[in-house]
Parts: C-alpha cells; structure tokens; sequence
C-alpha cells in the first residue's frame, strides 16, 4: 500500500511526497528492493537535477546513506550491484562498462536494466530486445528509475535515427 502510493506520487513527480512515502515503505519493509531502488534513483536524480535546493541537498546526503545501508541488507544483489556501479559512474562522468553490465544479464538473465547501458554504449548495436522490453515495462511504471532508464533508451534510438537518415 505504500509502495503504491511512493509509486503514483513519483509517477506524478510529487518527488518529496514520493520519498517519503518510499521511506515509509522500507520503515515497514525493509527487505523491499524495488522501493530501494526506487528512492535511490529518485534521490539521485532529484540530487542532480532538483529544483528546489533544500531536498536536493537532502536527497544527495540520504542517498549515500541509503546505499550504504542497502549494501548491508541486499549484500550481493545485481540490481544493487548495478545501480551503486551505475550511478557512481555517471557521478564520475563515466559509463559503467558494457562488460560488467554483460556478466550480470549473464548472472540475472530476468534483470533487465544493465542492458540500457549495453544498448547506450553499443549505439544500440547490443541488447536491443532487452531494451525494448525495459520501454515497454517502464512505460506502465513511470517512476524516476523508470523514467531515466527510458529516456537513455530512446535518446539511442533517437540518435539512430538521426544517423540513418539519407
């Protein structure tokens, strides 16, 4: 229940309402990996682009925290491996490499969101079906994660296209 409701204010970019709700989730579900990760892209995001300075400055220092603490409780978990990975080097203005992102497709074949950073890096030359299949999963779940990974994915196609023109 308030899952749903972290998920509907973040889909309707009530960022503040969203993260709080989020909070509240994993205060009554800690083992809740999807609104983990959730918060941790809306925190990120709002950490870098946010329009008001007080919660972006509170989401850039609660992020940190809450993956420090999600390390603890999902030790081990791919998609935690990623997102750290990911946004650690998106921060350093790098790109997570396409051979890290590869071996955990490999090791979660049913985890799906390494494959944007496949898609992005090969000019969406690799993991096209995967990256299809995160814009049609994402396009029904318009969270911040969600959003991001479809923007990333349709700027590559955006930019195919652009290129194959005669």
């Amino acid at each position: 229940m308030l899952r749903a409701y972290a998920v509907t204010a973040d889909a309707n970019g009530h960022f503040q309402a969203a993260a709080a709700s989020y909070e509240a989730a994993l205060l009554s579900d800690p083992s809740d990996v999807e609104a983990t990760l959730n918060l941790a892209v809306l925190y990120w995001r709002v950490g870098r682009f946010g329009q008001t300075s007080e919660f972006r400055d509170y989401a850039r220092e609660r992020l940190s925290a809450l993956l420090e603490t999600a390390s603890t409780r999902f030790a081990g978990r791919a998609e935690l491996r990623f997102w750290k990975r990911h946004i650690a080097a998106t921060e350093a203005g790098e790109s997570l490499a396409p051979e890290e992102c590869r071996r955990l497709l490999h090791e979660r074949p049913d985890y799906l969101e390494p494959a944007f950073v496949v898609f992005m890096n090969s000019a969406g030359e690799e993991a096209e079906p995967q990256a299809m299949r995160l814009l049609v999963d994402y396009s029904e779940h318009p969270t911040a994660r969600g959003r991001y990974v479809t923007s990333v994915i349709q700027a590559v196609m955006q930019k195919r296209r652009w290129h194959s023109r005669p």
